[in-house]
This record gives C-alpha cells, sequence and structure tokens, in this order.
C-alpha cells in the first residue's frame, strides 16, 4: 500500500467520523416518513419534520412550528403528569397513545427517543382525534428497522388568544364599525 492509497483512506475515515447523524442523502438516512404507523396509520395526518436533536418537553421546546401552518404551543408529555395523555408509555418501539381530551383542529404531536425527536401535524377536524397510533421508525433508526425505544411523546396544540388580544380585537372592530357608519352618514 503506497502513501496515497493510506492518506486517502483516512481521509475516507475521517469524513465518515466527522459527519453528522443526518447529514447528506442515502438511503441511511432517517426521515420521520418513515414511522409509517404515526403518518399513515393515523386518520388527519398532515406532515412532519425531524428527526431534531434535543428533547420536546420539560421546557426544553414550548413551541413548535411548522411552515405554512404556524406555532403550536407545548400542552403536556406523556411522562410529566400533565394529564394530557392518558398513560405513559416508554421503552417501546411502537404502540397507541390514547389523549385525555379528542384534539379538533390542527395540532402537533411529538416524540421522542434516544437523543432525537420528530414532530407530526395532524387535523382532527370538528369531531376530533383522542388516539394517536406510533411507531419509532421517524426518530433516529429508519430504512425499516426499529428506532429506539420510546422516551416520551408531546402534544402542541394551537395556542388561544387571552382575554387582553380579544378585548383588542374587539375594540379594533368597535372602532372599524364607529367609522364606517360615520362615513355613511355623510
Amino acid at each position: 500500500m503506497n502513501l496515497r492509497h493510506i492518506v486517502s483512506s483516512f481521509s475516507l475515515l475521517a469524513a465518515t467520523v466527522a459527519a453528522p447523524a443526518f447529514a447528506g442523502a442515502g438511503p441511511s438516512q432517517v426521515l420521520c416518513d418513515n414511522s409509517f404507523a404515526t403518518t399513515l396509520g393515523n386518520a388527519g395526518y398532515i406532515s412532519c419534520q425531524g428527526p431534531t436533536v434535543g428533547n420536546i418537553a420539560n421546557n426544553q421546546n414550548d413551541v413548535a412550528t411548522f411552515a405554512g401552518h404556524g406555532s403550536f404551543d407545548f400542552v403536556g408529555a406523556s411522562n410529566d403528569g400533565s394529564g394530557v395523555f392518558t398513560q405513559d408509555i416508554n421503552g417501546v418501539t411502537s404502540g397507541q397513545f390514547t389523549l385525555t381530551t379528542p384534539q379538533t383542529g390542527l395540532f402537533v404531536f411529538g416524540l421522542k427517543g434516544g437523543n432525537t425527536y420528530s414532530l407530526y401535524l395532524f387535523d382532527g377536524g370538528s369531531t376530533g382525534i383522542s388516539t394517536l397510533n406510533f411507531d419509532t421508525f421517524g426518530i433516529t433508526t429508519g430504512g425499516g428497522k426499529a428506532g429506539p425505544g420510546l422516551s416520551h411523546a408531546a402534544l402542541f396544540t394551537t395556542p388561544v388568544p387571552e382575554p387582553e388580544t380579544w378585548a383588542l380585537m374587539l375594540g379594533g372592530l368597535f372602532a372599524v364599525g364607529a367609522f364606517v357608519r360615520r362615513q355613511a352618514r355623510g
């Protein structure tokens, strides 16, 4: 083996070791859509994003943002005693969560395993969704192989305007109405 082959082999090894966990394209790249049970196994599924390195609960991420759909506020996690989920499922690679209240409209369901998480956007419509199937294929391993054991799930919903916001909005509507009436008189 000559020096050029040794340098080339070392460069390839260094590039492999230094590459970020989710960089590049290829069959081993993990996509949140690899989570078959979460994406196709639930009514109302719209899209997903991830995986992302980090945590989704315990005040580390209070807002989830989906391009074109806005921001969603953290409501609770399966492991924090918030009462959002009826059970705390962890350590498994698939299962089903039940929510204490059916979720209507747009909401985000997050899954965390290992050191990463993925977020899934759903539309519960007017009737709501109260059970969500999941698997961890779209968190870190993917490609048809079971992901890590689930750490916890999280729920994010659209923010409800605070009373001050409603008061400001009603005041603005009242002012516009008064202006229109004045213009009509004369």
